[in-house]
């Protein structure tokens, strides 16, 4: 792809003259977009499933707004789509630099290598993520992993989140760091180098910020480079509370989720970000605030070690809306509307945490939901009360927020792997709910306008059935199956004999206060280290998906390959 001509052929530099820092990286992120829509460069791009009007649309929805409904994960088709957007994101990128090069972008020169190599970064992303996925998934030892995990079979090391599990014999199972297995990582490893070369020549905001940021990205060289198996997790750690310390408008964000992409879900995926905060929503970020005060007051009334630890990662924590440029690895078909991170609870409790919001992410999905919602209601129109900034401030901020405490990782003595990363989600998620009872009792809220909210709330869910057998998303699919059997059990929703849904919110509060209730229950099941109950709830969420409304939903909304 020729980069240069495409630059002068679509008039970059007069379209994007007189925008300046996120506006001009929002303004460069459109331009793109209208480029993968109308080139030549991307024509077999846009044919990569075929050329009826359909599998155009598909691509496209998958390469612009991360939706991948209906094309299989680990598939030939996904693995397709997946080098399109790549190539539209590394196009992004190219145009970022040359953004950089030649406007006046108002950025300092701190922050503009900050966004610049990270770009490169990013590009040396793709690559590797590839590998990974086709060494985690699609093969008969990725087959014989979930297999052998199911059967409690699999050696407690092999649960290490940066390594790659190798089988020679096809019986006995070894493991080797990722930098010793992927040789694509030697190339993010140079552009580290570079970037921490041209860091260090930069007059930073502050000593302090710039002596912050060049340690974090220096150990997170460190990390990737790392060859002894032994040393992986603690040199992890060690970045995990770098990065803490690392308090800017710009954010760099290292490989950090686990159980997305991999038989054992408890591998980190490879994944890098750079995140910028968006002033535009000050207001949003301020309510966002006050939420989360009003949780830190309710775990306040909680008198045990968990709720005393996780008190201070709630204080600690920082929260806001974010824009993020352009995407790598997972995340570009698995894009997190929301983060609530690190993970290590030994972290968050001494540091607190960085919850992360992104609109774009956001309005994509509620694009997908509303549609899907005019599928299956009885009044269409109840889906206009899918908001995308409502739905961060009153449904994703709680959630977020609720990682940072009663996180399922301080059962991890307690519980299986696969259970403390299947319920996680589902957990946070009846933080939100539990937290719509709280703030309806604080009178932040209306009952009218809780019961948007939440109607909302379960509008939005309808993707999960959609992509019902994405790996990726099986947390949140047994969350929502749990939620909507839950509401039909309530007579909040009803199936009406045309087998069209409809809500009744006079029982809107009560199926919150339940939901409330099974939130409390998973607390004091922590609180007391009965790791038989956290299981048993597990267990009950998985047999949502035999229920009778759960069962029609998959029928409507399903796309089987």
């Amino acid at each position: 792809m020729d980069v240069e001509k495409l630059w002068q052929e679509f008039g970059a530099q007069q379209a994007l003259s007189g925008h300046q820092r996120v506006d001009l990286l929002k303004a460069t992120e459109a331009l793109t977009r209208t480029i993968y829509k109308e080139s030549s460069a991307f024509q077999d791009g846009r044919h990569s499933l075929g050329t009826s009007a359909s599998q155009v649309q598909q691509v496209e929805s998958a390469v612009l707004d991360q939706n991948w409904t209906g094309i299989p994960e680990y598939s030939k088709r996904f693995y397709k789509v997946f080098g399109v957007s790549s190539a539209r994101q590394h196009l992004q990128r190219a145009f970022i630099r040359l953004a950089l090069d030649h406007l006046e972008h108002g950025f300092d020169g701190f922050d503009a290598s900050l966004i610049y190599h990270a770009s490169h970064v990013s590009d040396a992303y793709d690559p590797f993520y590839v590998k990974w996925a086709h060494t985690m998934q699609g093969n008969d030892l990725a087959k014989r992993l979930q297999a052998d995990d199911k059967a409690g079979k699999v050696p407690k090391p092999l649960y290490n989140h940066y390594t790659a599990i190798t089988s020679d014999d096809g019986h006995n199972y070894s493991q080797v760091a990722n930098a010793t297995f992927f040789e694509e990582i030697a190339a993010i490893v140079t552009c580290f180098d570079s970037w921490i070369s041209d860091l260090e020549k930069q007059e930073g905001p502050t000593e302090k910020l710039k002596a912050n940021y060049l340690a974090y990205l220096k150990q997170y060289r460190a990390c990737l480079a790392e060859t002894d198996v032994e040393q992986l997790e603690p040199q992890w750690h060690r970045l995990d509370e770098l990065w803490m310390s690392v308090r800017h408008h710009i954010q760099v964000v290292h490989d950090i989720e686990y159980g997305y992409g991999d038989p054992l879900r408890t591998k980190v995926a490879p994944e890098f970000s750079l995140r910028l905060l968006d002033e535009s929503y000050a207001a949003d970020n301020a309510q966002i605030g006050k939420i989360q005060d009003l949780m830190v007051d309710y775990f306040k009334t909680r008198t045990s070690d968990l709720a005393r630890g996780g008190l201070n990662a709630l204080r600690l924590s920082m929260a806001g809306l974010y824009y993020l440029p352009f995407q790598a690895g997972i995340s570009l078909f698995f894009r997190f509307s929301g983060q609530s991170i690190p993970n290590r609870s030994e972290v968050r409790n001494a540091h607190g945490v960085k919850i992360y919001f992104d609109p774009v992410s956001m309005a994509a999905r509620q694009v997908t939901a509303k549609k899907l919602a005019a599928s299956v209601l009885e009044e269409p129109a109840r889906q206009d009360c899918i908001d995308t900034i409502g739905t961060l401030v009153y449904h994703v901020a709680a959630h977020e927020i609720g990682h940072a405490i009663y996180g399922l990782d301080a059962m991890k003595d307690a519980i299986k792997v696969t259970t403390r990363t299947l319920l996680e989600e589902p957990r946070a998620e009846l933080t939100a709910l539990h937290t719509m009872c709280l703030m309806v009792k604080a009178d932040m809220v209306s009952e009218a306008q809780m019961q948007q909210h939440l109607a909302s709330f379960m509008l939005c869910d309808l993707r999960r059935f959609a992509m019902w057998d994405s790996q990726a998303t099986r947390p949140y699919a047994l969350s929502a199956a749990t939620n909507w059997s839950k509401a039909h059990d309530l007579g909040y929703i009803t199936l009406t004999s045309a087998k069209k849904m409809t809500f009744d919110d006079s029982k809107a509060q009560a199926f919150i206060t339940s939901c409330s209730k099974d939130y409390e229950d998973i607390l004091d099941a922590e609180d007391g280290r009965d790791g038989a109950t956290i299981e048993a709830t597990l267990h009950r969420m998985e047999q949502a998906e035999w229920t009778p409304v759960v069962q029609h939903l998959l029928e409507q909304l399903w796309e089987k390959d």
